[in-house]
Order: structure tokens, then C-alpha cells, then sequence
């Protein structure tokens, strides 16, 4: 949601901590390590100060869905094996764990932010 709210005022605008908390009903404990996740992915940053505020480092079009959810959702892992490209011994299941990621993050990757804010889905 708060990329969704910092895509709206893409490219101009910031949005203050204290909006997004508004905006998204979080604390701003939680906002922070929100921030810090999407931060480290390259998807926002803020400028400090009374002016300041989070923005997006990129274009909306240029932002796909499956970075801003593998970014707060630990690369979304299913279960430790599925990148070790089937050299994993740790459970028969491995394959249908990998193809089951693969096919969630293709379908993730597959959407921008752009056309989640422009209602293309």
C-alpha cells in the first residue's frame, strides 16, 4: 500500500512519515522497517527534514510487483531449498516447491506498479 501511495505522486511528490502511517494504519515503528526493506531493494528513499519525506527512486513502470512483495516478504522463500537448483537433498519435494516459487515470482514480475495504480490488472 505504501507503494502504491508513493506511486501516486510519483514523479514530483514525497509523502511524509506520518501520512503513509495514516495511509497504510501502521506505526511508525513498522513504516520504518517497511521503508528500510523497499530502501534496500532501490524502490524508495527519503529526504530528512520539515520538507522531507519518502519517494520512489524509480518509475511506477519501471517497478515490478514481485520486487516490492520479495523485498518485504524475505525474496519469498516457500521453504530454504528452493534456490539451491535442485542440488537440495533435504525432501523428495523440492522440484514441486521450486516450480510453485517460480511460478508465483513470474507471475509477480509479470505486473508493474504502474498498472496496479492504472488498474490495467
Amino acid at each position: 500500500m505504501a507503494s502504491i501511495m508513493l506511486g501516486k505522486v510519483y514523479p514530483d511528490g514525497t509523502i511524509s512519515a506520518s501520512e503513509l502511517e495514516k495511509g497504510i494504519g501502521v506505526s511508525g515503528k513498522y513504516l520504518e522497517k517497511i521503508m528500510r526493506l523497499l530502501g534496500s531493494r532501490s524502490i524508495v528513499s527519503a529526504n530528512r527534514g520539515a520538507n522531507g519525506g519518502y519517494y520512489l527512486l524509480k518509475d511506477p513502470k519501471d517497478i515490478t510487483v514481485g520486487e516490492i512483495v520479495r523485498a518485504l516478504e524475505d525474496d519469498m522463500k516457500i521453504i530454504e531449498c528452493v534456490d539451491k537448483n535442485g542440488t537440495c537433498k533435504c525432501c523428495p519435494s523440492q522440484r514441486v516447491w521450486k516450480k510453485l516459487y517460480t511460478g508465483i515470482n513470474d507471475v509477480l514480475d509479470s505486473m508493474t506498479l504502474s498498472q496496479v495504480l492504472n488498474g490495467e490488472l
